[in-house]
């Protein structure tokens, strides 16, 4: 059975953290919430070691995380933010550091995000796709939601203060009944942040099942320049037709 952790990442309370455990046993997958014991103003050193925590007692290949991982090149021909960003149209903008952020209320969300991947990556032995690494050493990849819901070809998930419960229990039906993951316990209502952590990591188990044409990493891959991450892949699910055909996927 292969296990990844996925984060919907925020960065001004604990309890806007969702996060999910989903595993694939075969082809078969399952996903469940898991409830984080933290509480308080996060801090990224204190998420990430409870995090690596986390996916050692779960015996995890990779973890999944709804934030930028680094900054943007200097010499790509977008001129604003990250190429994955630009592929994924999201609606954050990833400059160039220490605060080319768009929009400005991004900041400290971009910080937050790129200090926890910095935690994972170069202190605690996680590995980038697209970078050299340990063969065995578990990866940490930046993923997107709402990205992949369209490549899951589903309805998202509306934005968190514009969803009802009602809204929440109908996308928790169509992602069961389009992916055929099951979302267990059944009876326990999974929040906004716990439905997008489960989204944001489909893609992350089929990469660490091998099952790479199933999966897009869209952007370039990362590299450091003067002591931080630039650029990095954005993992989503591929859509049916370039699963088909073997392409946007890399084996990184």
């Amino acid at each position: 059975m292969t296990r990844v952790l996925s984060v919907d990442l925020a960065y001004a309370s604990y309890t806007a953290i969702g996060v999910a455990l989903l595993a694939r046993d075969g082809g078969r997958t399952m996903a469940q919430r898991l409830d984080l014991p933290l509480t308080g103003t996060p801090h990224p050193g204190q998420l990430a070691d409870w995090l690596h925590e986390t996916a050692r007692t779960h015996a995890v290949a990779g973890l999944c995380i709804d934030g930028p991982l680094g900054w943007k090149a200097p010499d790509t021909e977008s001129l604003h933010c990250r190429l994955s960003e630009k592929a994924v149209r999201a609606p954050g903008k990833t400059g160039l550091p220490p605060d080319g952020v768009k929009p400005r209320s991004y900041l400290a969300f971009t910080a937050f995000s790129i200090a926890l991947f910095e935690r994972l990556t170069m202190q605690l032995g996680y590995r980038l796709p697209g970078t050299d690494g340990e063969a065995n050493a578990p990866f940490v990849t930046e993923s997107f939601p709402t990205a992949a819901w369209r490549a899951l070809r589903l309805e998202p998930l509306p934005a968190k203060s514009k969803t009802r419960p009602h809204d929440l229990e109908a996308a928790v039906h169509r992602f069961e009944q389009g992916t055929g993951i099951a979302i267990t316990p059944a009876v326990t209502p999974l929040t906004h942040d716990q439905l997008q952590a489960v989204v944001g990591g489909v893609a992350g188990v089929r990469w660490a099942s091998g099952d790479h044409d199933a999966v897009t990493l869209a952007g370039a891959a990362p590299f450091r320049l003067d002591g931080s991450w630039r650029e990095g892949y954005i993992m989503i699910p591929a859509t049916a037709s370039h699963a088909s055909q073997g392409a946007g996927t890399s084996s990184a």
